[in-house]
């Protein structure tokens, strides 16, 4: 981890050692750092929704999502850490930064291919938490984003999923709400999204299910929304690893705009029922 921190601080013309035992990105660490000590390092973010942050710099775009609080009965929390701690953070450097100058030492990641395009790659480490997307240009392998998630040290931070497992009718209410939802987004700002769906529904295995409703926009071409469910399930599947049968995907039928909702229900429970109209 230390070297990628090596090469991402290069292009903030900051010097660190290669040994350097600073972990995460610009010494910012899931479960450890807070959304207080980002807005004191970046300042005030681009855009803020909820539990997401993105951030665009000079040099970088940058996507934080936040827990929403500690483990708490009928609440489908992750992670026993307080509210607007960090859980993930993705960097996509605007400038040009090939795999090789990170120094990985590659037998600590699985290299994996992108089922939707041949020439994007992934390096995954899961014991640090490092998640690396590159597309292969002639010169090399050029990075996309690189995420930071929970390093394996920290699962005994996992929340325990007993009171999902016991839920009762008085807490299903609680327990079928939206995990995500967005719009027309970039598939790379998408599969930030989906990385925390997938390592929830990791936590959860096997006792829930994902579902992608997909909203069709009234602008939108015949067939671009099943495709975009497709595509999001296929990232599911065969890149995070989730078992397809816990994977849905619903067809929502038509709003204004294209519309993905995610949701992560006991495999108990009825799938989610979809609402084609727009709020009043």
């Amino acid at each position: 981890m230390a070297l990628v921190l090596t090469i991402i601080a290069g292009l903030y013309g900051v010097v660190m050692p290669a040994q350097s035992e600073v972990e995460g990105w610009r010494g910012l660490m899931p479960l450890h750092s807070t959304r207080t000590d980002v807005e004191r390092l970046l300042g005030a973010p681009t855009k803020s929704h909820g539990v997401a942050s993105t951030y665009d710099t000079k040099n970088e775009r940058v996507h934080i999502f936040y827990s929403g609080g500690p483990c708490k009965k009928g609440v489908s929390e992750e992670w026993n850490v307080p509210a607007d701690t960090i859980l993930s953070l993705t960097v996509h450097p605007n400038a040009k930064l090939l795999v090789d100058s990170l120094k990985l030492d590659k037998s600590k990641y699985k290299r994996e291919g992108d089922p939707h395009a041949d020439l994007v790659v992934y390096y995954v480490n899961l014991q640090e938490g490092i998640r690396i997307s590159a597309r292969m240009l002639e010169d090399g392998e050029d990075v996309d984003s690189i995420t930071y998630e929970p390093p394996a040290k920290d699962s005994y931070l996992r929340c325990s999923n007993s009171s999902a497992q016991r839920a009762d009718a008085n807490e299903k209410e609680y327990l079928i709400r939206k995990f995500d939802e967005y719009s027309n987004i970039r598939f790379s700002d998408e599969k930030a999204r989906l990385d925390n769906f997938a390592i929830y529904l990791q936590k959860h295995e096997p006792d829930f299910k994902g579902y992608i409703i997909v909203y069709a926009g009234q602008h939108t071409r015949s067939g671009e929304a099943k495709a975009r469910a497709k595509r999001a399930k296929d990232y599911l599947v065969k890149v995070r690893g989730i078992d397809a049968a816990r994977i849905v995907t619903i067809d929502g039928g038509c709003r204004e705009k294209l519309e993905v909702e995610l949701y992560a229900l006991p495999s108990s429970m009825s799938p989610p029922t979809p609402n084609p109209y727009l709020n009043e």
